[in-house]
């Protein structure tokens, strides 16, 4: 609504409020005033008439009749009566009450009552009392004449509305020829630029006069400045698609570009490609180690770190961009796989190259994530896919990239949904319904006579249709909101109800974050306290962290150890070729054995580094009074070599 519209409005508003309380007022005192003039005509003809009555020629009853009878045939009374002392009626002259009759309706009536006063008064035959002599008043005439008049001023009223809104009216139509005269052309020439602007002459509005000489000028000052606008709007618009910290290509505009290369053009047709989303996972511990500007300095260089990086592959037209405060995504389009990884494995030193140490002493960590695409692909499944396998990193604890490969079955056919709210309704559901099982395969490794039988557990959900999730693709969604505590307590609740029915040594994997959850150990502690009066099936359980949690989190994992030797189970360690690191720190906790394999066992016949770190690790264990068992042994000498440590290999 305009300005001029809301003055109109707001000033006829109050001139309606003035006219009703007008008509309100003046109804109500030409109401006040008969009702005033019925009370004084009660009171006169009460008094003329009691004294009349009280006459020494006016005391015999048939007088009295008369007198009383000749006051109400007046027609302006509606009831007299004289009581005689001992309250029985003497003479009564009344009329029944009507208020239909008359001009006045009986709505009006109602709406607006006049009061029909009763006057009293004594009457006496000399020093004797007669009787009390009472008179009210009709007020039939009183409404009529209220009704006139408030008909009257209700039509008074009403004209002086409609000609205030005729005036409004046609003051709205003046004004508004006033200004688009005096006015409009001025702000038509400023629109049109380069058309010269009407002079502004004499004004017909005085008001209007110095707005439209201040307009004229600002028409000169926009066209002096237009070309500099044009020049802001250009870099503008390139610092709308950039980070305003690092330069980078910001996530829109990343976005719009992996649309348009799985899109192609005609000269450019589409074609496959990488793409590495690399995320700092301590963020927030960085800025509680260092300023604000000297974070938004790191994070620059690490921009520039890695754009120098890509540098090296020129031909491979990379595009890289910061998605949101802790996560830089890299577009490698073209690029097959031995190139990507070339890439892949330059960015991967750039970032070590980059880790700062903060408050607690640790190294803040990167996780990654890489992925192929094909033009069929589409950018949700793309973003999709690189969630995942950031999901599937930071469960695992370790900076290795996680590759989530297009083709790869599994995750096609397994994943229901990577968005966080979608497992988040999954994993909700599956822990309040009991929906979580124990898949256990058994396990044997053996060193001439020794032979260790195991059985190994892992988490699995089943889903709505009956099939079973297996953990590798659910618990990095549960790392990532704070429920993998619950998901390992309640493996660890089945594999207590496993040891009840079966013989054999049952080992369930537990998740590096969940103890990092204050309430895990304490749950952990109650649900193997049940079985204490058990010990033989308590001893039979096994719980099994990552040697990388030794190294990052050794008070934790020290801890979690401690607290299974209580109970009365055992604790092991696996990926331990994988973090060779953890080898300096083995002796701080009581761990049963270790876990070797990965590419340290598949390369130990020829690698002499492999050989090495494999024997390395054995001799430790074994002399901290810890077995060594062994997956993914390539052969038989592989094996014998390795029972030669001292170690059991996977039979």
């Amino acid at each position: 609504m305009s300005l001029l519209k809301q003055l109109l409005l707001s000033v006829t508003v109050a001139i309606i409020f003035i006219l009703a309380g007008t008509l309100v007022f003046s109804i109500d005192g030409a109401r006040q005033y008969l009702n005033t003039q019925l009370q004084a005509q009660s009171e006169n003809a009460a008094s003329s008439l009691a004294l009349s009555l009280s006459q020494p020629a006016n005391q015999d009853e048939i007088t009295r009749e008369l007198l009383i009878a000749a006051l109400f045939d007046s027609g302006q009374f509606r009831a007299i009566s004289l009581m005689g002392t001992d309250g029985q009626p003497m003479v009564e002259r009344g009329s029944a009450v009507s208020t239909g009759a008359g001009m006045a309706p009986a709505w009006f009536s109602k709406l607006l009552p006049l009061v029909t006063p009763a006057a009293t008064r004594q009457v006496s035959d000399g020093w004797k009392q007669v009787g009390t002599l009472t008179v009210t008043s009709d007020d039939l005439t009183a409404r009529d004449s209220l009704w006139r008049s408030s008909l009257r001023v209700f039509t008074l009223v009403v004209g002086a509305g409609l000609l205030w809104a005729l005036f409004a009216v046609l003051l709205i139509r003046w004004l508004k020829r006033a200004l688009k005269s005096e006015i409009t052309e001025q702000v038509r020439a400023i629109a049109e630029g380069g058309q010269s602007a009407p002079a502004p002459g004499r004004s017909s509005v005085a008001e209007l006069a110095q707005a439209t000489r201040m307009i004229h000028d600002v028409r000169e000052r926009v066209r002096a400045t237009a070309q500099e606008q044009n020049a802001r709007i250009e870099s503008l618009r390139l610092e709308v698609n950039q980070d305003p910290v690092t330069g980078l290509a910001n996530r829109k505009y990343f976005l719009n570009e992996l649309r348009r290369v799985l899109k192609g053009s005609p000269e450019t047709p589409p074609k496959g490609g990488h793409v590495l989303l690399f995320r700092q996972r301590d963020l927030i511990g960085i800025n509680a180690t260092m300023r604000h500007n000297e974070v938004d300095q790191w994070l620059l260089s690490v921009g520039q770190g890695v754009s120098r990086a890509m540098e090296g592959f020129p031909a491979m037209h990379g595009q890289l961009a910061r998605l949101n405060g802790s996560d830089f995504i890299l577009l490698m389009p073209g690029a097959v796989g031995p190139e990507a990884s070339g890439l892949v494995q330059q960015v991967r030193q750039v970032l070590d190259v980059l880790r700062v140490r903060m408050v607690d002493g640790r190294l803040c960590r990167w996780s990654l994530s890489l992925t192929d695409y094909t033009p069929d692909c589409d950018v949700s499944s793309i973003l999709s896919r690189l969630d995942h396998g950031l999901m599937r990193a930071e469960s695992a604890g370790q900076d290795e990239v996680e590759y989530i490969s297009y083709a790869d079955s599994d995750f096609g056919k397994k994943s229901v949904g990577t968005g966080e709210a979608a497992w988040r309704g999954l994993l909700d559901d599956a822990l309040l319904k009991n929906r979580l099982e124990l898949s256990i395969q058994p396990a044997m490794y053996g060193n001439g006579g020794i032979v260790a039988e195991r059985y190994e557990a892992s988490l699995a959900l089943r889903d709505d249709d009956g099939g079973l999730l297996s953990a590798y693709l659910f618990m990095p969604a549960a790392v990532r909101l704070g429920l993998s505590a619950d998901c390992d307590l309640r493996a660890i609740e089945l594999g207590l109800a496993w040891l009840d029915d079966n013989k054999g040594d049952l080992i369930i994997k537990i998740s590096l974050p969940s103890l990092l959850q204050p309430h895990f150990l304490p749950e952990m502690k109650r649900r193997l306290g049940g079985l204490l009066s058990q010990p033989d099936q308590i001893r039979r359980l096994l719980l099994e962290i990552d040697a990388h949690g030794l190294v990052a989190y050794g008070a934790e994992v020290q801890e979690f150890c401690h607290q299974v030797v209580q109970a009365g189970a055992r604790s092991g360690l696996r990926r331990m070729a994988q973090q060779p690191d953890a080898l300096m720190h083995l002796h701080l906790a009581p761990f049963t054995y270790v876990k070797l394999g990965g590419d340290v066992v598949t390369n130990l016949l020829h690698s002499p580094g492999a050989r090495k770190l494999a024997a390395a690790i054995a001799e430790t264990a074994i002399e901290l009074d810890m077995k060594v068992y062994v997956d993914d042994v390539p052969g038989n000498d592989a094996k014998v070599m390795l029972q030669g440590y001292g170690a059991l290999p996977r039979m």
